[in-house]
């Protein structure tokens, strides 16, 4: 069937992301799920930029950004506020880029799609200005996955934008973004936050202590920000807390936190209860929002992803270690907002999340503001902006079945099928 024909029977939606870390990946991931949920006549695919572009450019840009936050953060953060002037393509880097990029430009996805979604910067640089010059026929939507939206989002070829916040939108149009082409829809997030289970159940369903107070401890997706010596922290604070240590996908990150762990178990003793702080630890999960909802206090970094899943599950955060740029204004927004302490020391984060777990009236006041920055309904937000970008009738036959109400959200802890080796979508 040709790409035209399958098109009249079912719109096609590109969701596009580069893997430079895992957040972009996982609100591409939740805007599919959300989209399956509300439009199931639609064809929704995810394609990964850098899997078809030059080695080279994948080492010089995923690779060598990494090593550059890991080592010389203050430089990366120079370059954020450098470059952070008026919405552009790129500057002198975009011939570079689309060079680099061709396979991706190119693919065949996104010549017969009817809108692409791209949930990373990259990639609505590159395909900006083919869609200015007309050859790229797609609707084209950017969706910002931190909470300041940096110029480097703000393409002008772009047809919609989602942004983080109302705050943020009015900051796109300051920027010179067209009003009408802004939607404050809150970044995309599991839709199954939407539908978390109370704190009892979770912590039931997860094996989790229900006598103590439990900190979570996020490595995220690359396990930087020092969790390790956060957990030392807790364990060494000798409060009567449970600390559960999300590693995902690093081994190392998972080899340092077993060793702390080992007999901190929940039950040692011949049965009894521990006094003193216990843990657990976790690899790779698709159970975030399970771990939230049964969680008193977060520790971890700020990236954007983290922190609208947290806010969304009314989660008190200890930050730790921002990555100068992007991760300090998120942060900052978060601590102003009385829904999060910043301690850059991860020692310093282990021992205050180990105190502020145990300070009740302090955490109901932090779960309350981190509501108010939360959007549980975010991906569906961001789903329903994209399908606005259809025509009437593609509208119409993408939510064929369904009407205009989403089904309620699954509380299966698995991710759709094909999700879940993604080597972003958690972890």
């Amino acid at each position: 069937m040709s790409p035209a024909a399958a098109s009249a029977l079912a719109p096609r939606i590109v969701i596009c992301s580069a893997a430079v870390g895992c957040g972009h990946t996982r609100a591409g991931v939740a805007v599919k799920q959300a989209l399956g949920m509300i439009a199931p006549s639609a064809e929704v695919h995810l394609l990964e930029a850098l899997d078809f572009a030059a080695p080279w450019f994948v080492r010089v840009y995923r690779d060598a950004y990494l090593r550059l936050i890991s080592g010389l953060p203050a430089v990366a953060g120079w370059m954020y506020h450098a470059t952070d002037g008026r919405p552009g393509e790129g500057g002198s880097m975009a011939p570079v880029e689309r060079r680099a990029l061709r396979g991706f430009v190119e693919h065949p996805l996104l010549a017969s799609a009817d809108v692409i979604l791209c949930t990373h910067f990259l990639c609505a640089r590159v395909l900006s200005p083919l869609r200015r010059a007309g050859q790229l026929t797609a609707a084209l939507c950017v969706g910002v996955t931190d909470q300041h939206p940096h110029a480097v989002w703000l393409v002008p070829g772009a047809d919609r934008f989602l942004l983080p916040s109302a705050e943020a939108q009015a900051t796109a149009i300051r920027a010179g973004i067209n009003p009408t082409r802004t939607v404050a829809t809150g970044i995309p997030i599991d839709p199954r936050f939407a539908s978390a289970a109370d704190r009892a159940a979770a912590r039931a369903a997860l094996g989790l202590p229900e006598d103590r107070p439990v900190a979570l401890l996020a490595g995220g997706g690359l396990g930087l920000g020092g969790v390790d010596a956060a957990l030392a922290a807790v364990l060494g604070s000798g409060r009567r807390v449970h600390a559960a240590v999300i590693c995902g996908r690093s081994a190392d990150l998972h080899r340092k936190v077993s060793r702390l762990a080992e007999g901190r178990g929940m039950g040692t003793g011949g049965g009894g209860v521990p006094e003193g702080p216990t843990c657990s630890v976790v690899g790779f999960t698709n159970r975030m929002p399970e771990f939230m909802a049964a969680a008193d206090v977060l520790v971890g970094k700020p990236g954007g992803l983290t922190t609208a899943e947290a806010a969304a599950s009314g989660l008190p955060m200890v930050l730790l270690r921002p990555i100068p740029g992007q991760e300090d204004r998120n942060a900052r927004l978060l601590v102003e907002g009385g829904a999060a302490v910043l301690r850059p020391d991860p020692g310093q984060a282990g021992a205050v999340a180990a105190e502020l777990a145990g300070d009740a009236p302090r955490l109901r006041a932090m779960r309350q503001a981190a509501r108010a920055f939360g959007r549980s309904d975010s991906a569906m937000l961001a789903a329903r902006a994209v399908l606005g970008l259809l025509t009437p009738e593609m509208e119409d036959r993408a939510l064929a079945g369904r009407g205009n109400r989403p089904e309620p959200v699954a509380q299966s802890p698995e991710l759709d099928p094909g999700l879940a080796d993604l080597p972003c979508v958690r972890g």
